[in-house]
């Protein structure tokens, strides 16, 4: 409650000196603040256990059925919640100049986080845009971005209400980032990013952890490029995360004909890409837009996967290969005070990289694929479609979104040398119906 109570104070003593900042000349420039955000209430009712982030309200997936002795499906299970800790304050600030450098800001966000039956602040964004226009070329123009924003990968999201916006058939993952963005042309626009997970972290051995990067010493990398027209906008770029998922042992042998001690140090490195490509479609009243990756890993964009080791006899380097999958959505708007949208969602498992060991029945070491805590291993592939209806009354909004997601699963300790599942094949499915009001500020 005090880091709630701290943040209004200070949001509030930012706009109150907003009018005296905008009335003082920097540089030849004017600080500008523009506060925004939203109050946001939801109502979910569920067919089935799911897992779920954040009070139930960030969905990923339905269960998979586990019958006790009486023969019954222990997650089928009928569910109702209401919240509204997806309420959101946020501040731009824009019109500082130094010389021919401008200089912009964002500071968002949102009481997401549940202490107990509280909910607690939670930081979204916080960025310092600098931009010189006319650098170089007549028209090109050269930015950077420093703090805490967008993967550029999950800035582009379909057109829905729900709160995970897509995931995890679309990368979501907001991280604090070094960017650069330059024009290659009016149109055409390249960015380069290093990233740090902080929030989004990646899976391994310890569970999700940061240290799996910070000890790696390599950031995660991503490098794309943008155009945009008149009607329409594409994207394409790769993501790039090097990992340690051993920096050190953490247990001792003194049997082995190498014998090693706690602490000493190991060569473990895993390097995945992940490409991706984006469309997008505006005329009128109308929108379309589709989103689709190839993901070794994933699971710190809140995508289905990780990675799996595959050779463990060298104790000083043991090594691993990535899980693959595909994510693709699709989704349409259309209207505008009667909003009409849908997005569908695919994702389909496509294994290891790399052959893994298997046991004499045929089947790999499940404890060897380190898998996103928010999925299953045993997962084969995914659907989800969320038909959408929205009342939008200038600032306020009024929306029913149906949301059906169905995954195809096996059993998830009986997984092949790819470690795909093949036993057991069966789909599970949840229907889920949100209510949401919004007053937009």
């Amino acid at each position: 409650m005090k880091r709630i109570l701290f943040f209004i104070l200070t949001l509030t003593c930012m706009l109150q000196a907003g009018d005296v900042l905008a009335q003082k000349r920097q540089h030849g420039g004017k600080n500008k603040l523009e506060p925004y955000g939203f109050f946001r209430t939801a109502a979910i009712f569920d067919t089935r256990d799911s897992k779920a982030g954040s009070e139930d309200m960030f969905y990923f997936m339905p269960i998979d059925r586990f019958y006790n002795y009486e023969g019954q499906d222990i997650y089928k299970s009928m569910s109702l919640k209401s919240y509204a800790i997806t309420t959101r304050l946020g501040v731009n600030v824009s019109g500082y100049q130094y010389g021919s450098m401008k200089v912009a800001g964002k500071l968002e966000g949102d009481f997401y986080l549940m202490n107990g039956t509280t909910a607690s602040l939670r930081l979204r964004h916080a960025y310092v845009d600098i931009f010189w226009d006319k650098l170089g070329r007549k028209k090109n123009s050269f930015s950077f971005r420093v703090g805490q924003s967008w993967h550029p990968m999950a800035a582009d999201q379909p057109y829905c209400v729900n709160v995970e916006t897509g995931a995890p058939f679309t990368p979501f993952n907001w991280s604090p980032q070094l960017t650069l963005e330059y024009s290659l042309a009016s149109r055409l626009r390249f960015t380069a990013s290093a990233l740090y997970p902080v929030q989004f972290l990646p899976t391994g051995p310890f569970g999700e952890n940061e240290n799996y990067v910070r000890y790696g010493l390599i950031p995660e990398l991503y490098g794309g490029i943008s155009y945009t027209g008149k009607h329409f906008t594409a994207r394409a770029g790769t993501d790039f995360l090097s990992v340690k998922p051993r920096w050190r042992t953490v247990t001792r042998d003194f049997v082995a004909v190498d014998w090693y001690d706690i602490g000493t140090k190991v060569k473990d490195r895993l390097s995945m890409l992940s490409p991706y490509v984006y469309f997008q479609f505006e005329k009128g009243m109308f929108k379309v837009n589709a989103k689709s990756v190839f993901a070794q890993g994933g699971d710190h964009l809140r995508l289905m996967g990780g990675y799996a080791m595959y050779d463990w006899r060298d104790i000083y380097e043991y090594k691993y290969t990535p899980l693959r999958s595909t994510v693709s959505f699709l989704s349409f708007s259309v209207g505008r005070e009667l909003q009409f949208m849908c997005m569908g969602g695919y994702m389909r498992a496509l294994g290891t990289a790399h052959n893994l060991s298997i046991d004499s029945n045929g089947y790999c070491r499940a404890s060897d694929v380190y898998y996103s805590s928010f999925g299953d291993k045993g997962i084969a592939q995914m659907i989800r479609a969320t038909p959408t209806l929205a009342y939008n009354a200038g600032k306020l909004t009024v929306a029913l979104e149906y949301n059906y997601s169905a995954v195809q699963f096996g059993t998830n300790n009986m997984l092949d040398n790819y470690a795909i599942p093949r036993e057991n094949l069966h789909w599970i499915a949840n229907h889920r119906v949100m209510g949401v009001v919004r007053f937009s500020l």
